[in-house]
């Protein structure tokens, strides 16, 4: 559930589906953004927008697998873009990095476990 209180204690809920673990990242453009570990059409998770008033706005839906699994916590750059990994799924299974615009193309940056013996990692969760 995404909800708003105001500071005299007033809640709304502005979205309640989703599978949200993971914070919100308020973006430049004075939207939010952020990722829900399951659903989308492969349920593996997607990046949202969500408006102050509570639309939300899918930006790319992860899976089939290997495209990438249970998408982390958001940050908007310098650049304008958000970046964020995912626990599971990219080229080797063991999670990857990527960017992705505020109009939702996405661009995987690395894949873990390229090293051998998985030297960079696995499962990174941010």
């Amino acid at each position: 559930m995404i909800f708003k209180i105001t500071p005299g204690g007033t809640f709304t809920t502005l979205h309640g589906g989703g599978t949200f673990e993971a914070g919100l990242t308020l973006g430049t453009d004075g939207n939010f953004y952020g990722t829900s570990v399951a659903g989308g059409p492969s349920a593996h998770g997607y990046v949202f927008r969500i408006t102050p008033s509570g639309t939300l706005t899918t930006l790319y839906n992860f899976g089939p697998l290997p495209d990438g699994y249970l998408p982390g916590t958001l940050v908007q750059a310098s650049d304008g873009n958000f970046y964020g990994t995912t626990l599971e799924g990219g080229a080797n299974g063991s999670g990857k990095l990527f960017r992705i615009t505020p109009s939702g193309t996405l661009t995987t940056i690395y894949n873990f476990c390229s090293q051998s013996g998985c030297a960079d990692g696995t499962a990174p969760s941010g």
